[in-house]
């Protein structure tokens, strides 16, 4: 099968969505199908990324509700020139209402697929009423609309009345190899200490300052607890160094930056376990990385992180934004014998979740609407 996937983000932009897309592309390749990437281009990066198959990148548009004309000429000619058989949306808004204004005319299956950010219910699209009225009359008019956990399944088929072909595939993970990584720079000075790790996307939604304020209470009730790696990079950078070094907790946290191959390998193949403080989520990938690195997680009482976190088994669950309980757990997962033992159940967890998988499943949804 062509195979297109037709997403408002992607590479080198780094996300879970871009990654998800990457992977899936690398998969329908690898299982003798043609998959072609069409994607805005970067807001920012100039940096170019060598890719085992087709990327497009199209211009970006002033604005996302009255300028998408000259996307949906473009992606008729594209799909002209590639004659795809099947065509995969990656949120529901712009890019699901594109394809789905245009289904008779493509004449192939269409699918869309929400990560989180485009139908949650405080998202920024669900706030304006003619996107979400897009969005909707979008989902309803598409051949299926996947969501990535059960919970955006649910706001699926609610947003739809039920008129959508809703189906639930997760999100896969790599299995790792058992290099031993590359100490990343500026943690060379804890690389024989255990460290707890927190990893992504820099943003607000992460609730990385909620993390902040509880290693800031553990330092005041003079508790041992290991050191904090932060990796990631992105628009709160800045702001949660300013957050640190005003809390008086610099000594105890340690910024990378963004860390890629090798180095997050390094990283969570060495942490003691990993953080997810999150607000907001469709199904983190950072969370799946950590559990096949056999690594429990703590992470916030929201859909997404409930999904995979069992408390006890593979990790932790606190309420967001609730530093008080986020410290008392750094403290117990310290101090827990136990912890090798969540590690493996998380491990566990992620065998039937490894990308080959999760890819078949999306080849068996294309190949039952054709």
């Amino acid at each position: 099968m062509r195979i297109c996937l037709f997403t408002p983000s992607f590479l080198p932009e780094v996300g879970g969505m871009e990654i998800v897309i990457d992977r899936l592309a690398r998969q329908f390749g690898a299982l003798g199908h043609k998959p072609v990437i069409i994607a805005q281009k970067p807001r920012h990066s100039t940096q170019s990324v060598e890719l085992p198959y087709e990327v497009i990148y199209y211009p970006r548009q002033r604005s996302t509700v009255w300028l998408l004309g000259s996307v949906e000429r473009m992606f008729l000619n594209e799909h002209k020139r590639h004659h795809f058989d099947v065509i995969h949306a990656h949120m529901a808004y712009p890019t699901g209402y594109i394809v789905a204004k245009m289904r008779h005319r493509l004449n192939v299956p269409t699918v869309i697929t929400s990560h989180g950010g485009d139908i949650r219910p405080k998202g920024r699209y669900r706030r304006r009423l003619i996107i979400r009225w897009r969005m909707c009359r979008a989902m309803k008019n598409v051949d299926a609309v996947t969501g990535v956990s059960e919970n955006l399944k649910k706001i699926i088929d609610e947003l739809t009345e039920g008129k959508a072909k809703s189906v639930m595939i997760p999100n896969g993970v790599d299995t790792p190899d058992d290099s031993p990584g590359v100490v990343p720079e500026t943690c060379r000075a804890i690389a024989e200490r255990p460290f707890m790790l927190t990893l992504g996307r820099l943003h607000r939604y992460k609730g990385l300052d909620v993390l902040l304020n509880a290693i800031a209470l553990l330092k005041k009730q003079n508790v041992n607890v290991p050191c904090l790696v932060i990796a990631g990079d992105g628009r709160e950078f800045d702001n949660l160094l300013h957050q640190a070094a005003t809390l008086n907790i610099e000594s105890q946290v340690i910024f990378t930056g963004a860390v890629f191959g090798p180095q997050k390998h390094w990283l969570l193949r060495n942490c003691a376990f990993f953080l997810q403080p999150s607000r907001a989520e469709g199904m983190p990938l950072t969370v799946l990385e950590a559990f096949a690195y056999g690594k429990p997680v703590i992470g916030t009482r929201i859909s997404g992180i409930e999904e995979l976190v069992i408390p006890g088994k593979t990790g932790y669950l606190i309420e967001p934004d609730d530093s008080v309980s986020l410290a008392d757990a750094i403290l117990e997962a310290s101090m827990n014998s136990a912890i090798g033992k969540m590690g493996d159940e998380a491990k566990h967890f992620t065998s039937t979740r490894t990308w080959p998988v999760i890819a078949a499943k999306y080849i068996e949804l294309f190949e039952s609407l054709r």
